[in-house]
């Protein structure tokens, strides 16, 4: 129980039911498995916590994870700068 509050983050469970809860939970092992997957497979040098970040930042880009991985804070915020061209629609 300590490792899922830890790890998993799940700050309150949506449902009140046994099938809800193990849902909830099962649903954030999957995803902090994935992460540490993603992690493992590009040797990413820092935390997962951060990967969680930065793929959380970027969920909506249409930028390879690779790419994101890859570059520093300031290219990243460089690669995220909006299109001017669009903002009038």
């Amino acid at each position: 129980f300590k490792w899922i509050k830890q790890n998993l983050k799940i700050k309150s469970f949506l449902g009140t039911t046994e099938n809800a809860v193990k849902t909830q939970i099962w649903v954030a092992m999957i995803y902090y498995l994935l992460l540490a997957y993603i992690k493992y497979q590009t040797r990413y040098s820092r935390t997962l916590t951060v990967l969680a970040l930065i793929l959380k930042e970027q969920l909506m880009d249409k930028l390879h994870l690779i790419d994101i991985l890859s570059l520093s804070r300031e290219r990243l915020k460089q690669a995220r700068a909006p299109d001017y061209q669009l903002a009038f629609f």
